[in-house]
């Protein structure tokens, strides 16, 4: 096997096993140790494989190791400030639960990449997570300026809208998302696996949640 298949699998392993630490069976976090083990194995066995920092810090918050994870991450950004690295921080951050530092991260990832609007749709993710209803109406419609259809950022504005009380009739249009009709070809379904983004599936359960949230809520 060649050694950028070894991480390959050991990073697919890694984003298998489920989060947050706290809630990980004693097999998970059995695994957890396992896979970094194997991880340093091969890094001490092929050298420095690609995209290697981004897995330790990814396979140090998989074992709980959070200030690790998270100190990685932050000196590789110092190293190479660039979209993925600012990333690596957020998603550092996120898992040891400093939402605020992984806005803050995801914020830096959207100005070193103009043209990206996921960092948007997770900053939006992270306030709407938080009931900061604007700051995240304030994201989404970032990723909206963008792409003014996307699929998961649409249902979310209506959301936010409808909790801010912005005039409109938003929780009627969250419905009309929820209730599209979705591709059924299976094409649309399978140029989003091949290159990521949202479709009307993604769309449609996005907007049955945010419905179910809110009845919750009620």
């Amino acid at each position: 096997m060649e050694p950028s298949e070894v991480f390959r699998d050991i990073l697919q392993a890694a984003v298998q096993i489920p989060e947050p630490f706290s809630a990980l069976s004693e097999d998970d976090k059995k695994s957890a140790r396992e896979l970094l083990a194997l991880f340093e194995h091969a890094e001490s066995q092929y050298g420095v494989g690609p995209h290697g920092e981004v897995i330790r810090a990814l396979l140090l918050s998989k074992n709980g190791r959070f200030e690790e994870a998270v100190a990685l991450a932050e000196q590789r950004y110092r190293e190479a400030p660039n979209w993925k690295t600012a990333v690596a921080v957020a998603n550092a951050a996120r898992r040891g639960g400093d939402l605020d530092r992984a806005a803050a991260m995801f914020a830096k990832g959207a100005e070193h990449d103009p043209q990206d609007l996921t960092c948007f749709l997770e900053i939006g993710d992270i306030r709407l997570h938080q009931a900061r209803w604007a700051d995240a109406l304030s994201a989404y419609e970032a990723a909206l300026a963008k792409e003014p259809s996307h699929q998961w950022a649409l249902p979310s504005a209506f959301y936010c809208r409808h909790q801010l009380r912005i005039p409109g009739n938003w929780l009627a249009s969250l419905r009309e998302v929820a209730n599209q009709e979705s591709c059924t070809c299976g094409l649309e379904g399978c140029l989003t696996v091949i290159f990521g983004g949202y479709g009307t599936r993604q769309g449609i359960a996005r907007a049955k949640h945010l419905l179910e949230r809110m009845g919750a809520e009620a």
